[in-house]
């Protein structure tokens, strides 16, 4: 009588926990989504020429979740993460940047992580876009006379 009575509780306990571990990430595993919210929403992502590029196979939401995929892929540590979130919500701060000493190296792993999306979403890349163009000689300048 007492199994019976338990079994239904016990059954219940388990599903419980299945479902909230199918949820969690796996120990070790970075948290990406808050990244991806900010990625998806940031200006900079969503007015990005190269989505209309691609003849429609890029999205900003499949961007962001390549360069999430790469931060996964590279192990990227979750204080990096964090920090890149907040590059697209626009919150780094002067203490941010002071205290963080990989900033400048962080940055630059980014734009290569956002190239290599680029590049298989079919979008131009960051070094096709330069609209600076060569630089200017001084002596190519017309002098006012």
């Amino acid at each position: 009588m007492v199994d019976g009575l338990m079994r239904g509780p016990i059954v219940a306990g388990l599903l419980v926990l299945a479902a909230g571990g199918a949820e969690a990430a796996p120990a070790g595993t970075p948290n990406t989504e808050a990244f991806l919210a900010a990625c998806v929403a940031d200006p900079v992502v969503t007015d990005e020429p190269g989505f209309a590029a691609s003849g429609g196979k890029a999205t900003p939401q499949l961007y962001c979740e390549c360069i999430a995929g790469k931060f996964k892929d590279k192990k990227i540590s979750q204080a990096d993460i964090d920090m890149m979130t907040k590059m697209h919500k626009d919150e780094i701060t002067d203490e941010d940047a002071a205290s963080y000493p990989a900033l400048e190296e962080l940055m630059a792993k980014n734009e290569g992580f956002e190239d290599e999306c680029k590049a298989s979403l079919g979008m131009p890349s960051s070094d096709d876009d330069d609209e600076e163009g060569p630089p200017i000689n001084e002596e190519d300048i017309p002098q006012d006379e």
